[in-house]
């Protein structure tokens, strides 16, 4: 069968308020992993949706909260598959919400709700892309595979256990991962082939049943001090270099065309000094060491600490605890529990025994070969679609939990999508562009053309 993409568009464009309401509906539904609210209702809304489009869908249980295949055969045998994920961030601060965050308002062209574009407008745009292609032409031109989670916004915790157990069912030619973006005025395409891993922990220690009169520190240990004590000892305070024993070790190199593709990143120094509101970056960094330490170098991060007293007005105390969230961003050879029993050895080794060790989100890094027919066929969907080469990023300074479902079959993954650069994810009055929206749904049905076109 030919397969016309002007038709598909076109049938797109004549049910924009359709895909509306279908991303309303999926909005109005709270979806919280982290404390199971709506997540039950959730499942069997996307369950419905894909039903309603006939896919075969597959209900897949986790020690946490159930997971979802969908699949549908196409004309070619090639198979595309979607990640998305349909737990969302929390809503808090409530106030700060012009309007419901349950509720899709569209104000000025713009459509807002939490998780309107993280990621419940890739679900809706995934289902309306299959939805067009059927209804348009009776059948997709390659098969679909959807694979929906619902805990990625607490680190999925239960991925490995579905990859595990549903590994047989995992197989397609290549995976969409959520977000994906395009340069909000020139409309260059970014995709993004890789991303680190992440190993996220809490650091803890103890010393007393209670905070304790601060002319005790004469005579009792205090734990703020040995958390911080203990945290210096991480990173040489001149190079920045993390003094983990066998951190580096089994490091993939960089190569010279990992460094030739950051001639082509877009990232804007100055503006991103603006928007942080700061002079410049670590040690002085710029150009292509700035963007060699941000795509390619991992990192130890404290990401907060808490102990004693820090109201207003003096309070002598001596904290009986002291309490330390940190993240390592990791980079391909690097393995996260590898990491975190090294981290655990090195507290032992320079004498902080008292110094508890938790480990909270693992997600091991993963990258794609771009020489792959689904990276290749992504690359020239986007250059279609964009009428614009794409740029084109190896490996993304973020996480997220790719390896669990690419890693064990070497299934390339690409991000790839029509949201902006802030969409205020994670953020009060959530958004996403109408015109973004339906560029996306297009967008999608392009790129499954094109695997097709690749037998």
């Amino acid at each position: 069968m030919k397969y016309d993409e002007e038709k598909v568009f076109a049938y797109i464009d004549q049910h924009q308020q359709d895909y509306i309401n279908l991303l309303g509906r999926l909005c109005q539904q709270p979806s919280l992993a982290g404390t199971h609210t709506g997540i039950d209702e959730m499942v069997k809304i996307v369950a419905e949706e894909l039903k309603n489009r006939g896919l075969e869908v597959t209900m897949c249980p986790t020690p946490g909260n159930p997971c979802l295949i969908a699949a549908m055969p196409g004309e070619s045998n090639k198979v595309f598959g979607f990640y998305d994920h349909y737990d969302v961030q929390p809503v808090e601060p409530l106030e700060e919400w012009e309007s419901d965050p349950w509720v899709l308002n569209i104000r000025e062209g713009k459509m807002y709700a939490r998780g309107v574009s993280d990621n419940k407008g890739g679900i809706a745009g995934s289902i309306a892309a299959v939805d067009a292609w059927l209804n348009t032409h009776g059948s997709l031109p390659c098969a679909v595979k959807f694979f929906i989670e619902g805990e990625e916004e607490i680190g999925s915790p239960s991925l490995p256990y579905f990859s595990k157990h549903y590994n047989d069912a995992m197989d397609c030619d290549g995976i969409i991962f959520e977000g994906g973006e395009r340069d909000s005025n020139s409309g260059t395409m970014l995709l993004t082939y890789g991303v680190k891993g992440i190993l996220y922990v809490e650091l803890s220690c103890k010393n007393s049943a209670i905070d304790a009169h601060s002319s005790l520190a004469a005579i009792l240990e205090n734990p703020a001090e040995r958390l911080v004590q203990a945290l210096s000892t991480l990173k040489d305070p001149v190079s920045g270099k993390i003094l983990i024993d066998g951190f580096y070790d089994g490091i993939v190199p960089v190569t010279q065309q990992d460094l030739d593709i950051l001639k082509q990143d877009d990232f804007d120094e100055e503006a991103v000094k603006q928007y942080l509101g700061v002079d410049s970056f670590l040690k002085g960094m710029s150009g292509t060491q700035l963007l060699m330490n941000y795509h390619y170098e991992p990192t130890a991060n404290i990401c907060g600490i808490e102990s004693g007293y820090t109201g207003v007005g003096p309070k002598t105390v001596l904290p009986a605890s002291a309490f330390c969230k940190m993240d390592f961003r990791l980079v391909p050879g690097q393995v996260p529990d590898h990491i975190f029993t090294l981290l655990q050895e090195h507290f032992i080794k320079h004498g902080f025994n008292d110094i508890k060790v938790e480990k909270i989100i693992v997600e091991p890094p993963y990258r794609s070969a771009p020489s792959s027919d689904f990276c290749k066929a992504v690359a020239s969907a986007a250059e279609r679609f964009s009428h614009k080469a794409p740029v084109i990023d190896y490996q993304t300074a973020g996480s997220c939990p790719l390896a669990y479902l690419c890693a064990e079959r070497d299934i390339p993954a690409v991000m790839a999508g029509c949201g902006t650069q802030n969409n205020n994810i994670h953020a009060p009055n959530e958004f996403f562009a109408i015109e973004d929206f339906m560029d996306d749904i297009k967008f999608r049905c392009v790129m499954m053309h094109e695997l097709a076109g690749r037998n």
